[in-house]
């Protein structure tokens, strides 16, 4: 069965970026290159914790065991990134010459007082052959003023720094807790606008710097739901104007996933008009091995996101990044 082609309106896309009237949305599987498989991954710290069930890939439902088995969830959390950081380390080890083991073993030492985002700058991940190839690179690189990610990491303002910009970061207060652990940027500085210069990068499921705002457990994004619809106020003004009033770009998101589920329901169907500007979300193309009909399959997605007035661009989000490049340079 044929492929879908992709019929984006590159035209539009160009114009809403320039207007600074584009927000992108990145999942943490945009910049996941510090690790093969992401599934693997989540299933080594199963093992590690003796999870019993057969689901060991969902990331949502090994944290909500490990919070049961813990002295609370923070400790779940916090584990989950000493995790992280020990198996960024490890793999590097096994790729690195042998003159760099007395650098590795230092950082080693050092791990207990570093986040997983200072860890993987030390050890210069993700890493890219080129720009080009760096999708949130190419994405910093853009004017716009707003951008929201539900990766952990700094990765998204590390590139803007690098691209030269001063990014703004704020995390989402979805509980209590986080509010008190982690001020707003907008209560330090009533003036801060976002901008192309000064852009504001918006963690929605929480920052490694701080474990207690992390989404992570079922439990997690429950809570999340039921607190953004309680209190609208717990997603900033400039936030929600961008999520209303701009194309929405989703980049590495999958339907199965709960942070793909919590964020398209409670912060994209929920709260955008029905004067809806036309957004894109980037899907893989199914894996023929795992649906019945690749036609009936691809049909299905395109008209999920139809209601939402998101148009599907098939294909991985590197290409699509490096055809929007190819597109704003011309």
């Amino acid at each position: 069965m044929a492929i879908r082609q992709n019929s984006v309106d590159w035209k539009t896309i160009i114009r809403r970026i320039k207007g600074g009237k584009c927000t992108p949305i990145v999942s943490y599987q945009v910049s996941s290159r510090h690790f093969s498989d992401n599934d693997a991954v989540v299933s080594a710290w199963a093992d590690e914790l003796g999870y019993p069930l057969a689901d060991r890939h969902n990331l949502a439902r090994v944290a909500q065991y490990a919070s049961s088995i813990r002295a609370d969830a923070l400790s779940a959390k916090e584990e989950y990134l000493d995790f992280l950081k020990r198996r960024l380390l490890n793999r590097v080890r096994q790729k690195q010459p042998p003159d760099q083991n007395a650098f590795l073993d230092t950082l080693e030492d050092e791990l207990f007082d570093l986040n997983f985002s200072e860890v993987a700058a030390r050890l210069d991940y993700p890493r890219y052959e080129s720009e080009l190839d760096d999708p949130l690179r190419i994405l910093a690189e853009l004017p716009l003023p707003v951008y929201l990610t539900t990766n952990f990491a700094s990765f998204m303002e590390d590139a803007l720094k690098a691209a030269g910009k001063e990014p703004r970061v704020e995390v989402c207060s979805w509980r209590k807790n986080v509010e008190a652990d982690v001020p707003s940027v907008f209560e330090q500085d009533p003036d801060y606008k976002p901008s192309a210069e000064e852009p504001l990068v918006f963690h929605i499921h929480g920052l490694d710097a701080r474990p207690s705002s992390l989404i992570l457990a079922e439990d997690d994004y429950l809570d999340f739901l039921f607190n953004i619809a309680q209190d609208p106020e717990t997603i900033p003004r400039r936030v929600a104007v961008a999520l209303a009033n701009s194309s929405l770009m989703l980049l590495g998101y999958h339907l199965q996933d709960w942070d793909f589920k919590v964020i398209f329901r409670g912060l994209i169907a929920s709260r955008r008009s029905s004067r809806r500007l036309m957004s894109l979300s980037i899907q893989l193309t199914p894996d023929p091995q795992g649906v019945d009909n690749l036609a009936d399959a691809q049909e299905y997605l395109e008209r999920y996101f139809q209601d939402a007035n998101f148009e599907i661009y098939w294909g991985d989000v590197q290409s699509f990044m490096k055809e929007l490049w190819e597109h704003w340079e011309g």
